[in-house]
């Protein structure tokens, strides 16, 4: 096993998104998102809480009761690549007892970006899938800001893939998209969203579809990583209103005051999870504030030393990208309501400790999980 930096690692940790820098040959663990930690059982990454998700389910909204797929009684049969943002990324996937593998065909520093595989069982249903982000990236380098709780953030967005060079490496380019409470990348630059989205042979594919529904549930949501759900009555991606989708143990709205419990719906690598609202509480001075820090170059602004993109936003109802270069909005694992979440919210004149509805795709800003 490997951490974030491509180092040995002497226990293995697991979770919904991988890193990696060098072309290569790859196993993962067909393990339920961080349902390992430290080479143990993480059952706290599936286990909720008296009035929430109590027990976190799959993709036949069962509930998950080990950390490995087959354990659950499900047999993987196959594996898929469902869309990659660059050419010849991921070559090859296969199946190898209890791993998927990967054959990745470019070093990072040849080309950065972003891919999503998927296992599936012998009916070709997908039972699970894991975001691949090939990234010169090592999350080596944390920046603490402390809120009364102290938080070790990542210098760029989750998913992020770097068109500058030199001092603007993590201030431009673009990252992936997430809904909230969903382990499920969706591709950065581009509209429509399908735009430049390849198959394992190179060749363009439409990627994703857009999908309005009112009984989709956290099954459809697995089973189906590549729609984007919208649901005009509570605005989420499945028919649930838990608030602890992103963190096991919350009960209540606008979380300010704890780390987040990661769950198996985290979409961060592992070691990493999406915050609570704490932290963009105090950096939104928990309400709006007037803030001329903006860069109009690189566009975006700088606290605490961290750059934070206007990565714009994809659309609850259609999925298309707005506001890229003029508003960042970024996810909290802390929900405002049953229908929505807590956000970062900028743009030129200030910063907001603001709210979104679920099915809105937000950047996601990782911090070390504790």
């Amino acid at each position: 096993m490997l951490d974030c930096a491509g180092n040995v690692r002497a226990s293995r940790w697991t979770a919904n998104c991988y890193m990696v820098h060098t072309a290569g040959d790859y196993k993962l663990p067909l393990v339920y998102g961080n349902a390992i930690k430290d080479g143990t059982t993480n059952a706290a990454a599936y286990t909720g809480v008296t009035g929430q998700l109590v027990t976190f389910t799959n993709h036949a909204d069962a509930a998950i009761t080990a950390p490995w797929i087959k354990d659950n009684g499900i047999t993987v049969a196959s594996a898929s690549l469902l869309w990659q943002d660059a050419q010849g990324l991921i070559t090859k996937v296969g199946i190898d007892g209890d791993y998927l593998t990967l054959t990745v065909g470019k070093d990072a520093a040849e080309q950065e970006g972003n891919a999503v595989i998927a296992a599936k069982n012998g009916d070709g249903i997908i039972v699970w899938s894991w975001h691949i982000w090939v990234t010169k990236e090592t999350f080596a380098t944390l920046t603490t800001i402390a809120t009364g709780h102290n938080y070790q953030v990542t210098p760029v967005n989750l998913g992020w893939v770097s068109t500058g060079t030199g001092d603007n490496a993590n201030k431009q380019g673009y990252n992936t998209y997430y809904q909230w409470g969903r382990k499920d990348a969706f591709k950065g630059t581009g509209a429509p969203a399908d735009a430049n989205v390849y198959d394992i042979s190179g060749t363009t594919v439409t990627g994703f579809t857009y999908a309005g529904s009112t009984t989709a549930t956290i099954a459809d949501n697995i089973k189906n990583p590549t729609t984007h759900y919208f649901n005009s009555s509570n605005f989420g991606p499945c028919n649930t209103t838990y608030y602890n989708m992103w963190d096991a143990q919350n009960t209540a709205k606008d979380n300010v005051t704890s780390a987040t419990k990661k769950t198996i719906y985290d979409p961060c690598p592992p070691g990493f999870c999406v915050p609570t609202g704490n932290l963009f509480y105090f950096m939104g001075n928990g309400g709006n504030r007037n803030d001329d820090n903006w860069d109009g170059t690189n566009k975006g602004k700088t606290w605490s030393g961290i750059f934070f993109p206007a990565s714009g936003y994809r659309s609850s109802s259609s999925g298309t990208l707005y506001g890229v270069g003029s508003y960042g909005s970024y996810w909290s694992a802390s929900p405002y309501s049953s229908s929505s979440g807590r956000t970062l919210d900028f743009d030129s004149g200030d910063w907001s400790w603001g709210s979104n509805g679920r099915a809105g795709g937000f950047p996601v800003r990782p911090v070390a999980e504790e």
